[in-house]
C-alpha cells in the first residue's frame, strides 16, 4: 500500500499481512480486521495497522469505508484477481479534503517481476508519487486527462511475496486530480500498461487489482462502486470473434519496424516501405489496440494513416494516445492527435 511522508513500514501487502476470508452471498459484511477474499463476484482487500478503520462490503462492486485519526494507516477496496487491462468505471463519494492524507486509486501487483502499481485518481495533502529518488517518465493523455508517470524503488519492504522485498512502484497520477465529495470516472487500464511498457516499465504476471481507498493519519470516508466494461479509449474488454485489422502506414526512410498489439500482446509485425501501403492481420484477440514503432533512428519516422477493424476506419489523428509523436519539445509530450511516430512509441486505437 502507499508509503506516505513518514515512510512507515506499513501497508504493503494485504496478502502478506491479511487473514483470508471468503464472503458468501451478497449480504453486506463489515470488516474491522485484516482480510482478503471474494464478495459477490469481486475480490477485496482490507488492511490496517491500528485504529478504528472499517470497510463494509456491499452487493456487487460497491464498498464503503470510514476511518478516524486514531488509525495510523489503512487501505482497502474491491476489484479483481487477477488484474489486467480492463476498462474500470467508478462512482460514489470520497469524503476527504486537501488537508487529509488520503488517496483514491486503482492499485495492483504483478509477479516476475514483482511490481506494485497505482493509477491515482484523487489525493489529499500528499501526492503519493512524491518518492525520494524517484524517476519521472513523462506524461500521456487518457480518459480526458494528463497522467504523470513516476517510478519509485522500495527496498526491504513488505510485499505480496513477503517481508524484506525489493521492488519498483509505478505511478500514473491524474492531472488534474479528481476532486472530493461526489466523484466518478473511467480508467482505461491498458493505456497505462502500454505507456509504461513504451518507457521500459514492464509488468509481470498479474496478481490482484482493486480500486482502493487509503488513509494515513487522517480521517474520512468513502462509498465507491466499481464495474468493468465499456469502450474507454484504448483497452480492456472487447468483442470476441475473428477480426481483420488493416494498418495503413509508411516509413520516411524505409526499413521502419512497426507492430500491431492487442491487449499488450503482439499480433503482427511489419517492415515498412516509403510508400503508403496496407498491412493486414487477422486475430480473435480483444482488448486495447495500438500500433508501435520500435526502431527509431537516423531519418526513420512512421506515418500511420489509420487502422480499420472489419472495415470500420479509425483515423490516427483522432486518437488522443500517442507516445511517439514529438510535441512540446519531447516524445509523447503533447495531446496525441497526430499520424506521426517520430520516436519509439505507439498510437492507441481503442478497444477491439
Amino acid at each position: 500500500m502507499m508509503k506516505f511522508n513518514s515512510r512507515s513500514t506499513l501497508a504493503v501487502t494485504v496478502l502478506a499481512c491479511a487473514i483470508g476470508v471468503v464472503a458468501g452471498g451478497a449480504q453486506a459484511q463489515t470488516l474491522t480486521n485484516n482480510a482478503t477474499g471474494t464478495h459477490d463476484g469481486y475480490y477485496y482487500t482490507f488492511w490496517k495497522d491500528s485504529g478504528s478503520a472499517s470497510m463494509t462490503l456491499h452487493p456487487g462492486g460497491r464498498y464503503s469505508s470510514q476511518w478516524t485519526s486514531n488509525t495510523n494507516n489503512w487501505v482497502g477496496g474491491k476489484g479483481w484477481n487477477p488484474g489486467g487491462p480492463r476498462v474500470v468505471n467508478y462512482s460514489g463519494y470520497y469524503g476527504v479534503n486537501n488537508s487529509q492524507n488520503s488517496y483514491l486509486a486503482l492499485y495492483g501487483w504483478t509477479r516476475n517481476p514483482l511490481i506494485e502499481y497505482y493509477v491515482i485518481e484523487s489525493y489529499g495533502s500528499y501526492n503519493p508519487a512524491s518518492c525520494a529518488g524517484g524517476v519521472d517518465y513523462g506524461s500521456f493523455q487518457s480518459d480526458g486527462a494528463t497522467y504523470n508517470v513516476r517510478r519509485c524503488l522500495r527496498q526491504n519492504a513488505p510485499s505480496i511475496e513477503g517481508n524484506n522485498s525489493t521492488f519498483y512502484q509505478y505511478f500514473s497520477v491524474r492531472n488534474p486530480k479528481k476532486g472530493f465529495g461526489n466523484i466518478s470516472g473511467t480508467i482505461t487500464v491498458a493505456n497505462h500498461f502500454n505507456y509504461w511498457a513504451s518507457r521500459g516499465l514492464n509488468l509481470g504476471n498479474h496478481d490482484y487489482m482493486v480500486f482502493a481507498t487509503e488513509g494515513y493519519q487522517s480521517q474520512g470516508s468513502s462509498d465507491i462502486t466499481i464495474s468493468s466494461g465499456g469502450s474507454g479509449d484504448g483497452g480492456g474488454g472487447g468483442n470476441t470473434g475473428s477480426k481483420t485489422i488493416v494498418v495503413r502506414a509508411r516509413g520516411t526512410a524505409g526499413g521502419e519496424n512497426i507492430s500491431l498489439k492487442v491487449n499488450n500482446a503482439t499480433v503482427a509485425s511489419w517492415t515498412l516501405a516509403t510508400g503508403m501501403a496496407n498491412y493486414t492481420a487477422t486475430t480473435s484477440a480483444s482488448g486495447g489496440s495500438l500500433v508501435e514503432f520500435t526502431n527509431d533512428g537516423g531519418s526513420r519516422d512512421v506515418q500511420v494513416d489509420y487502422i480499420s477493424v472489419n472495415g470500420a476506419v479509425r483515423q490516427a489523428e483522432d486518437q488522443t494516445y500517442n507516445t511517439g509523436v514529438y510535441q512540446n519539445g519531447q516524445c509523447g509530450g503533447g495531446n496525441g492527435r497526430s499520424e506521426w511516430l517520430h520516436c519509439n512509441g505507439a498510437i492507441g486505437f481503442g478497444n477491439l
